[in-house]
């Protein structure tokens, strides 16, 4: 089997590191090509593989696919993709996944799906499966997002951190950084000697950073740490040093079409509470629903972290879930079977129909 992945940004963001956790199921089963239109360093991502490349243009793009023969096309989110078939591709499996929770992108999916030749949609959880089927996209299939559990597990550290809470993201308006800020007034006043991490946000202007700054010293925050980019390799050791410190990670994110940076911290023995949007309720369901707060709700977010810097049994318990279900559910080699089946039924469907 040859497939083409093809997505808009080579960044190191959410959609490039689960392609990149794909390809360590798929080689060696598939030949597997990632292609992009622009390019912003996400390539190390993969690791050297071979089969990466920058394909700026639709024109490219057509030449690429010619010469590949692919019998499996997956777009994410990027409809440049269209441009460039040609009346071969008739007869293969195309696939559009969608990994996006914004309106625009979901409102021209649903106004142009009967004049784009996919034959599939694929998403990453219920709640996304049922959001396509609200906006008139019915039938879509929903395949999990993977987890490289061995690089996402716990890991001894040396020198145990102050007890700190844990944001990990981008500084803007989806994540709602300034909700954490909010939340961290909270606890502060409560709990004057813990500390806050805040990973992300390299791409900020000026302008939200210096807001961000501004925040910290209105708030009277003594212990705040800042890093605007952390190494994707390196995450396991700040999860793991927050879980081991007595901490929590905390997220404030507005929607989530899965929720991989909480599914990171489980995997990695540090409890978590987030709010209950998107798909972030189907990973902390049954005992791990405890972690879930009403969104919006900042004095209950900080209530939540109170409860789990407090309660040593409870925490224990939630840590010991959380990395069972991250490691018995969501591994590459457990999604990988599943992802792998449905495209080779796929295939036969689009072989039994032509």
């Amino acid at each position: 089997m040859r497939i083409l992945y093809f997505y808009k940004f080579c960044l190191l963001g959410g959609v490039t590191t689960q392609l990149a956790n794909r390809l360590k199921f798929l080689h060696g089963r598939a030949e597997v090509h990632f292609a992009f239109l622009e390019d912003y360093g996400g390539a190390s991502a993969f690791e050297g593989y071979a089969h990466v490349c920058i394909l700026g243009t639709p024109s490219e793009l057509r030449a690429y696919i010619e010469a590949h023969d692919f019998d499996v096309i997956i777009t994410i989110d990027t409809y440049e993709l269209y441009e460039a078939l040609g009346p071969a591709e008739q007869k293969k499996v195309i696939i559009h996944e969608v990994h996006t929770t914004y309106e625009e992108p979901l409102r021209k999916l649903a106004e142009s799906k009967d004049s784009l030749p996919f034959n599939y949609v694929i998403t990453p959880s219920a709640y996304m499966k049922e959001m396509l089927e609200r906006i008139g996209i019915p039938d879509a299939y929903h395949i999990n997002n993977c987890l490289d559990t061995e690089l996402f597990k716990y890991e001894a550290v040396s020198g145990k951190r102050p007890p700190t809470i844990l944001w990990v993201g981008k500084l803007d308006q989806h994540k709602n950084w300034e909700s954490f800020m909010n939340i961290a007034g909270r606890l502060n006043a409560q709990f004057p000697d813990l500390h806050y991490l805040l990973v992300g946000g390299y791409t900020a202007p000026d302008e939200i950073t210096s807001k961000l700054q501004a925040r910290v010293e209105a708030l009277e925050l003594r212990h705040f740490e800042w890093l605007p980019k952390v190494d994707y390799e390196e995450m396991n050791r700040y999860y793991s040093a927050v879980a081991e410190s007595g901490g929590v990670y905390v997220s404030t994110t507005r929607n989530e079409s899965f929720g991989m940076t909480v599914l990171e911290a489980m995997a990695c023995r540090c409890p978590v509470v987030v709010p209950d949007v998107g798909a972030l309720p189907e990973l902390l369901d049954d005992e791990l629903s405890v972690s879930l707060y009403a969104s919006g709700r900042e004095e209950e977010c900080a209530e939540r972290v109170a409860l789990l810097l407090g309660q040593e049994g409870l925490r224990a318990r939630l840590k010991t879930l959380g990395e069972q279900k991250a490691r018995n559910t969501y591994s590459i080699e457990e999604v990988g079977k599943a992802y792998m089946a449905l495209l080779e039924r796929f295939m036969e469907e689009r072989a039994n129909i032509i």
